[in-house]
């Protein structure tokens, strides 16, 4: 193990945690498929996500790594584990799956599968594996996951702080970049270039830099817009160490916006404002919601707002940071907030196709509170 992000004490111990929560569901053994399980419980890596990837967790021992040949390589520099199984380049992943669980004596047990948009495993093979292993019975064992991965260790959330400095970072060139003639791409390129020569990864999500009536307009992106008198600059960036992304979110002015813009923007930073002022551990999500939501009632029927107020944030591959989808802070959610979560605490507003507004921080659960990870004033930017 050349390059590894962890101990083997560490991996061990996710590991554990995964085989207590598997005792409890009765699981004979785990599938994790997506990369981003892959990589939290044997330490691989790969940007060739969309490959076919397997950690197979039996409930004690080490887990079995099945991989393509021409991709084995990858666990000689970051894996921890010994038991790596190929299959030819050419030949069928979910034979090769169904090989590996009967020569193990797996084939006629409860299996928990990582089943989700995110996994290697599709509907397809999910069915194909089904039919080649006929005695074994299959249970989603996403939420499992997601319940040991949501809780950070020390050399976790250490990695974030290292992100958060480099996305912060990024967001001041970006903010020092943004004039009038400038270009989204100018701006992108600037907080590019800054995470990346101050040492990020490839990121998760590319930057995010959107101008003018563009920025009312969800999920748009840089694509040569020339930034105009008048317009709002909604950007978002996310710098990544050792595949853990920390996200930042602003909105710059170029002059004084208008009195509604203002107030949507205000009502951005006064809901993370809350945000971070009431996360603890032991906080319903739902109650630590509807106290951001109070912040936003004077524009919130007036613009387009998705409702999250803060998602889990940690290792993560492309498509997507968010690392745990059933951790997420909205109104109704019964979920209790505990110590070393991490959370992008964001709040967007939008008006379509006249203005976005946006501010955000990333944010990790300690014992008494919350430590604030990135490191920008949250404050009406105006040039």
């Amino acid at each position: 193990m050349t390059d590894s992000a962890f101990t083997v004490a560490e991996y061990r111990r996710r590991v554990a945690s995964v085989q207590d929560a598997m005792a409890a569901a009765d699981l004979d053994v785990l599938l994790a498929h997506s990369m981003a399980s892959v990589c939290y419980l044997t330490g691989l890596e790969s940007f060739a996500v969309h490959k076919y990837w397997l950690a197979a967790v039996p409930r004690s021992g080490d887990p079995i790594l099945l991989v393509q040949g021409f991709e084995s390589l990858n666990a000689s520099i970051g894996c921890w584990i010994t038991d790596v199984v190929t299959y030819d380049l050419q030949a069928d992943h979910v034979t090769a799956t169904a090989e590996l669980l009967s020569d193990r004596g797996f084939d006629g047990g409860r299996l928990g599968i990582e089943l989700g948009p995110l996994t290697s495993l599709t509907p397809h093979d999910y069915v194909r594996l089904g039919e080649l292993l006929p005695r074994a019975s299959f249970t989603d064992a996403a939420p499992l996951i997601s319940s040991v991965r949501a809780i950070k260790s020390a050399a976790e959330i250490d990695y974030m702080r290292q992100a958060a400095a480099l996305s912060s970072a990024g967001m001041q060139a970006a903010i020092d970049t943004v004039a009038a003639g400038k270009t989204d791409n100018d701006v992108a390129a600037a907080a590019y270039c800054t995470m990346i020569g101050g040492g990020s990864e490839y990121f998760c999500y590319q930057p995010i830099v959107t101008v003018g009536r563009r920025s009312g307009i969800p999920h748009s992106t840089f694509q040569r817009v020339e930034i105009k008198p008048g317009d709002a600059v909604f950007m978002e960036f996310g710098a990544c160490i050792r595949r853990y992304s920390s996200p930042i979110m602003r909105t710059v002015f170029v002059g004084r916006p208008p009195d509604q813009v203002r107030r949507m923007v205000d009502a951005c930073i006064a809901s993370v404002d809350t945000l971070i002022e009431k996360i603890r551990p032991g906080i319903v999500a739902g109650d630590l919601a509807r106290q951001a939501e109070t912040q936003l009632a004077s524009v919130i029927e007036k613009v387009i707002w998705h409702g999250s107020y803060c998602y889990s944030v940690g290792l993560g591959f492309p498509p997507t940071w968010a690392d745990c989808p059933e951790i997420n802070v909205t109104v109704g959610s019964e979920m209790v907030l505990q110590a070393g979560m991490v959370f992008h605490c964001s709040t967007s507003l939008r008006d379509p196709g006249r203005c976005g507004t946006t501010c955000s921080e990333t944010v990790a659960v300690t014992e008494t509170g919350c430590e604030v990870l990135t490191s920008l004033a949250r404050e009406v930017i105006v040039l």
